[in-house]
């Protein structure tokens, strides 16, 4: 019996592996699938039994920044008492379960089975693969013109910013891809000596070059300015842990160059030539069909003691905004349901200003608690979250919530990893 046991728990462990590494490849593409994929993963890590085994003491400080998630998804709970709208308090709630559901993993770990080089190969294989079939659909789009009516039969639209941006849209929010490609870059950068051992160095650079070169094509192509300048940021983070300067101020002087160059090269990116400059700092003036951003930002600032102490509660940010732009008039941000566009804003409407500082002491606690080994990672997918919420609601799609969780797992897996022969050098 035991024996049979020892099968089964077997089983399901391999298991909950495979399905881990089905959601990591899956995150670069729809997420019709990846829902499904991430709740049987969970399913199968509980039948594993984790909740059977006893988390080591030595661990608890790796599952604290867990535990900050889980306690501020208890504060969305508690907001409750004072939302005016129940049914969007609950369907933020459900959105957001595995805010809390996480919280035992972190504190339990997983299986000796999950290998953390494997992970980043599939990732990398899956972000490269992804870009390679988005390119081959858009082209395939306007040859065929399939998509749209304004394709006619005669004619031939050529591939644009404008163009990637609209269609690529409807395959897969471009924010989160753009992260899962960042995402991939790094994880293809770790596992750089195996591809280089495997395949020789000259072989071995040019698959690394070339799959690098192909994902970093597709964030340019869908002309996210978010996704552009949070690239710049972990370009600049790595080079302050990489670059062989003893003096930090040095290193700091030469990212510094090394920022203002790229971000004069890419002010010529026609996305980037969009963006009204002159018009950052008079919000109330600005035209009602343009900048979105900035106009449900601003809106939404008009009136902060409404929301300042405890919050609207979870889930009522986007009817508050619904109000704010009635008064306004702008139809189309009604009719399109628009979101705060920011995630600390949403929190801060949400859960009010303690709920806003738990948050952001909770994202501060991923690298503060994790291992050195991982630290490096932890900073550069902090970087790229930290800067993406600034213009987006990160979980207003489930894409960023699964995206957050396989981050948060593959953290924890690379801090418990002990099989790295130079843990300093190789954790990009």
């Amino acid at each position: 019996m035991t024996n049979f046991l020892q099968k089964y728990k077997s089983f399901i462990g391999q298991l909950n592996y495979i399905l881990f590494l089905v959601t990591v490849a899956l995150l670069p593409f729809p997420q019709l699938a990846l829902r499904y994929a991430i709740v049987a993963w969970f399913a199968t890590w509980v039948f594993e039994g984790r909740f059977l085994s006893k988390p080591m003491r030595q661990d608890w400080h790796k599952s604290i920044p867990f535990l900050m998630f889980g306690t501020w998804y208890l504060w969305k709970i508690i907001s409750g008492l004072w939302a005016a709208n129940i049914d969007d308090y609950g369907w933020q709630l459900e959105r957001y379960l595995f805010f809390g559901l996480l919280v035992p993993v972190g504190i339990w770990g997983v299986n000796a089975r999950y290998d953390w080089k494997q992970i980043c190969k599939v990732l990398a294989i899956a972000c490269v693969a992804a870009a390679a079939l988005y390119t081959f659909t858009l082209f395939w789009v306007i040859n065929a013109n399939t998509f749209y009516s304004e394709i006619g039969n005669d004619s031939f639209v050529p591939l644009t910013f404008d163009f990637f941006e609209e269609k690529i849209s409807y395959l897969k929010h471009r924010l989160f891809l753009c992260s899962t490609e960042m995402m991939g870059i790094m994880a293809l950068l770790y596992v750089r000596r195996d591809i280089i051992e495997k395949f020789g160095k000259f072989k071995g650079w040019l698959l690394i070059a070339g799959a690098i070169i192909i994902m970093v094509a597709l964030i340019l192509a869908t002309g996210s300015r978010a996704s552009i300048l949070s690239g710049i940021a972990l370009i600049a983070v790595w080079m302050l842990y990489r670059l062989p300067i003893r003096h930090l101020r040095y290193k700091i002087a030469l990212i510094v160059v090394a920022f203002g160059t790229a971000l004069f090269v890419l002010s010529l990116h026609p996305r980037m030539q969009e963006f009204k400059y002159d018009q950052l700092l008079s919000i109330r003036d600005i035209d009602k069909e343009d900048n979105v951003r900035l106009n449900i930002w601003g809106l939404a600032l008009e009136d902060p003691h409404d929301y300042s102490l405890y919050g609207l509660g979870a889930g009522q940010s986007t009817q508050y905004l619904q109000e704010k732009y009635a008064k306004a008039g702008l139809t189309n941000y009604i009719k399109r349901g628009y979101a705060a566009h920011n995630q600390y804003l949403a929190e801060w409407m949400e859960i009010g200003i303690p709920g806003l500082v738990f948050f952001i002491l909770a994202w501060l606690s991923i690298p503060y608690f994790t291992q050195k080994r991982a630290r490096k990672s932890a900073m550069m997918l902090f970087t790229l979250y930290a800067l993406n919420m600034l213009t987006d609601c990160m979980w207003g799609m489930f894409d960023g919530i699964a995206l957050w969780c396989v981050w948060m797992v593959l953290i924890r897996l690379q801090s418990d990893t002990q099989t790295d022969e130079q843990p300093s050098r190789d954790t990009q």
